[in-house]
């Protein structure tokens, strides 16, 4: 948690701004609670300024690339890799007729525009302390983002997905803000929500309960039924 604290200053620093922090980060930040250890930092670049967070990134000193949308920045308490969630305001206002390209857009440009204030804070072991102020995306939009992203993962990543949803959706705070923020998007995007949750909840939820186990998740076949009522609910609203 220190080096991912200590990267996000980097990014603020280098950017000359806070990033939207979502992924794994985000979530411990919402949740309040770490049900599940995170090594990268997850942030979303709607296409603002005149260069990418990428490009300004990979200037660091000591930086590298280490796949298109990524780029590995040294701290003090070693390399984190920092990935980057491009999403341009074409792909919003023409949208795919593809329902999990249209999501992945829909959802990141959400977290972005949502995003609130959250200040973070983390210790070393050698008892040193470090604390960030950045943007951290709200519930719903995580939600929302995780149900698009369990296609394109490698399979340890689809389970913690999975399991940051039910964790998301049956956390007493998290699921009361999830579901207005959810009920309160465009009808599109509350069918791609729901067309999500029916494949992953309903049509393979075996599937997802042998995922959410691998990763470590205590979940049983009700908890899977009630994260897909709740979602389903607040999308058809």
């Amino acid at each position: 948690m220190f080096r991912i604290v200590q990267a996000t200053k980097t990014v603020i620093e280098t950017l000359g701004e806070p990033p939207v922090v979502v992924g794994g980060l985000a979530v411990m930040c919402r949740l309040q609670t770490a049900h599940r250890a995170t090594l990268d930092l997850d942030v979303v670049d709607r296409g603002l300024q005149d260069q990418t967070h990428l490009e300004v990134l990979r200037r660091v000193e000591g930086a590298s690339d280490i796949d298109p949308s990524a780029v590995l920045l040294p701290t003090l308490a070693g390399e984190v890799k920092v990935d980057v969630l491009e999403v341009n305001q074409a792909e919003i206002d023409h949208p795919s007729d593809d329902p999990g390209d249209r999501l992945h857009a829909t959802s990141h440009a959400w977290a972005y525009d949502t995003a609130t204030s959250v200040r973070i804070s983390a210790y070393a072991l050698e008892g040193e302390s470090i604390e960030v102020v950045t943007l951290v995306s709200e519930p719903g939009p995580l939600v929302a983002m995780k149900l698009q992203a369990i296609m394109n993962r490698t399979t340890d990543k689809e389970g913690t997905d999975l399991l940051d949803i039910v964790r998301l959706t049956l956390d007493g705070d998290c699921r009361r803000s999830a579901i207005a923020q959810i009920q309160g998007r465009p009808a599109q995007m509350k069918d791609d929500i729901r067309q999500h949750s029916n494949h992953w909840f309903v049509d393979r939820r075996s599937w997802s309960l042998e995922r959410i186990r691998s990763a470590g998740g205590d979940v049983d076949a009700d908890d899977l039924d009630l994260v897909h009522e709740v979602l389903a609910d607040a999308a058809s609203a």
